[in-house]
């Protein structure tokens, strides 16, 4: 055993790792996109703020309808005539743009001050919003202009919180694709680590793979190059694979052993590939550093992720306001 195995069999997981995280970054890219995932996360945040049924009214503000992004209608929108653009959810709104239009829509008298402003907020239907107003008048905020200021600092809460839930929604999204992929390709850890191992030549084309993603500084999180490159690594994986090594059910114990470690290895693939694209593009780039530094000085190392290689939440700011 030596070092250069070590580093080469590493770098041949963490490419084959950054490629799956690629697709599946993707996939989930589209997914969220359709189901208007930060959309939908952040109208939660804002029925506590007006209520429900003052939501779409809120939403229908020119403060925040005008923030609401324009995609095309349907999948075949591009390719229609005039490409038709619609409006979706909105999906990120500042603080300031979300206290005009709260203030506009409960119609607060701004010079309204003491027992007045606290007769104004109890006509407004009941929401969290009006028992936070409410709450701040009873201690001594008499002003509106104050209690805006107060109402700004409780919205850039909310706005954060909206953004971390939209994250761990993206999250989600990440590890269930993370084991879909991994069941349907039947890419198990353990077997690859053998291929890799006792395999010369492919830790060798893998070892070239990853010096070509590095010094391009990654690729686009396009599928069909993704799936040949993992085609041109000549790894077997797959059920088909799986079917030719299994063992006979008349031999209990070496089926049994056979399954368990094809359930760990993809356990262990599913955990890899959902640490998301970034993380293994990371771990590519200090990988051939090590095994090749004089030709990684002469590309200059690049602190930064890839282009394409993350996906709105885990592994960005996901901020709303």
């Amino acid at each position: 055993m030596s070092l250069s195995q070590v580093l080469e069999t590493a770098l041949g997981l963490a490419l084959i790792y950054y490629l799956l995280g690629l697709v599946v970054s993707w996939i989930s890219k589209i997914v969220m996109d359709i189901l208007e995932t930060r959309g939908r996360a952040l109208e939660g945040y804002l029925k506590r703020i007006v209520g429900g049924k003052s939501l779409g009214q809120l939403i229908s503000m020119p403060q925040i309808r005008s923030l609401a992004p324009l995609r095309y209608k349907g999948w075949l929108g591009v390719f229609t005539p005039g490409h038709k653009l619609v409006e979706k959810k909105v999906e990120k709104i500042p603080v300031s743009n979300l206290l005009d239009a709260f203030f506009d829509l409960m119609q607060v008298d701004m010079a309204a001050t003491g027992e007045e402003l606290a007769a104004a907020i109890n006509k407004l239907p009941m929401s969290e919003g009006k028992t936070e107003m409410l709450r701040l008048v009873n201690n001594g905020v008499t002003r509106v202009a104050d209690l805006r200021a107060k109402m700004g600092q409780w919205f850039d809460g909310l706005m954060e919180q909206a953004s971390e839930k939209f994250k761990a929604l993206a999250r989600r999204y990440v590890i269930l694709f993370s084991l879909a992929l991994t069941l349907i390709l039947g890419v198990d850890s353990i077997d690859l680590f053998k291929q890799l191992w006792s395999t010369p030549d492919l830790r060798a084309i893998a070892a070239v793979k990853a010096q070509a993603y590095i010094a391009q500084n990654g690729y686009a999180a396009d599928t069909a190059p993704l799936m040949a490159d993992l085609d041109e690594l000549n790894i077997k994986i797959g059920w088909t694979s799986l079917i030719k090594n299994m063992p006979e059910p008349t031999d209990l114990v070496n089926f049994a052993k056979f399954w368990l470690l094809k359930a760990i290895g993809l356990l262990m693939t599913t955990i890899a590939v959902s640490q998301g694209s970034s993380f293994w593009y990371d771990i590519l780039r200090k990988l051939t550093e090590a095994k090749s530094p004089d030709a990684s000085a002469s590309q200059g190392s690049s602190e930064e992720s890839p282009p394409g290689a993350t996906i709105p939440g885990p592994d960005a700011s996901g901020a709303y306001g």
